[in-house]
């Protein structure tokens, strides 16, 4: 891994006999790579929270302890196929092929961020990860400048509807509603949405991070329309070689990211005709290192979220005609 901007290797470890000198030497790594690629693990769903939980607070553990990480996967709890207007197909698979850090949405997005490879196609699906940290630092002077005081607004609801094939919007539209409310569908969608710099300091490296992806819209003091060029402007200019990793899955991989300096994304395969199964864990980000930003203009982000959404719709509809 020593094209890349960051990532690491890790060898010959057992993550089911952890010690606190092994978390100290990942966490480390985490902090100074981004991203630690760990083959050879084969762990169950139930064995990745176990060793989750040893990196910090797990995400859905909300009174009591979840048992098992969740599925990644293109199958429901049946086998049975994903199809194009399942919700689980809208929503969280077919978005997950555009660039996108997890949880940016949320009040706290998590911090670090994993998924344990279980059954794969035999080609295709990859998840291809780009650096954040690299992609500031490659930015002259003036656009770092220009980006300094920028500030946008992040919404799952937003960025999936922005990337959603136009055919499929009558189905998500209405799944969602016009006006979502806070957890509607089951997804936390939420009616108020966080407003971020797009230059964010990492909080314990300090290094300047680039806050983008399909989460992010709004741009403020930009057009929505304007906004809405400008963040993929600077997505595909960010997502960039040398500054990209492209992880081939093997059986029992573990790929473990840091999820504040990183944007990843699935790449294509044989939806219709594989299984692909990937188990998925995040840690709890920390609360007190909050960068979301408070004012008057925040209070109204779920007005801001709407009209978006109107936009985005509108915009659809006509491209379909």
């Amino acid at each position: 891994m020593t094209a890349q901007t960051f990532g690491g290797l890790v060898s010959q470890i057992d993550l089911r006999k952890i010690t606190a000198d092994l978390i100290k030497v990942l966490e480390t790594g985490l902090l100074k790579h981004g991203l630690l690629v760990i083959p050879d693990q084969h762990l169950s769903a139930q064995e990745l929270i176990h060793f989750a939980r040893c990196l910090g607070s797990v995400e859905g553990d909300d009174g009591s302890n979840t048992s098992a990480a969740r599925s990644i996967t293109n199958r429901d709890e049946s086998g049975s196929l994903l199809t194009e207007t399942d919700p689980t197909w809208l929503t969280l698979n077919y978005p997950t092929q555009y660039w996108h850090s997890d949880g940016t949405f949320n009040a706290i997005p998590p911090k670090y961020c994993m998924l344990a490879a279980n059954k794969l196609p035999d080609t295709g699906g990859q998840t291809e990860f780009a650096d954040m940290a690299a992609a500031y630092d490659a930015l002259a002077k003036e656009a770092r400048e220009a980006l300094a005081d920028l500030t946008a607004f992040h919404s799952n609801l937003i960025g999936t509807t922005r990337v959603l094939p136009p055919e499929h919007h009558a189905i998500f539209a209405s799944l969602v509603g016009d006006a979502p409310t806070n957890g509607s569908y089951g997804l936390h969608y939420r009616d108020e949405v966080p407003l971020r710099q797009i230059v964010i300091p990492h909080p314990v490296t300090k290094r300047h991070l680039l806050s983008i992806g399909r989460h992010t819209f709004g741009v403020v003091g930009m057009t929505a329309s304007k906004s809405e060029d400008f963040l993929q402007a600077l997505e595909d200019s960010a997502c960039q070689k040398p500054r990209l990793y492209q992880h081939a899955w093997g059986i029992g991989d573990l790929v473990i990211w840091d999820n504040r300096r990183t944007l990843h994304r699935v790449l294509p395969y044989d939806y219709n005709n594989s299984t692909r199964i990937l188990f998925n864990a995040r840690i709890k980000g920390d609360a007190t290192t909050d960068q979301a930003i408070k004012s008057e203009l925040s209070e109204r982000s779920a007005e801001i979220q709407r009209r978006e959404l109107k936009r985005l719709r509108d915009k659809k509809h006509k491209n379909h005609e």
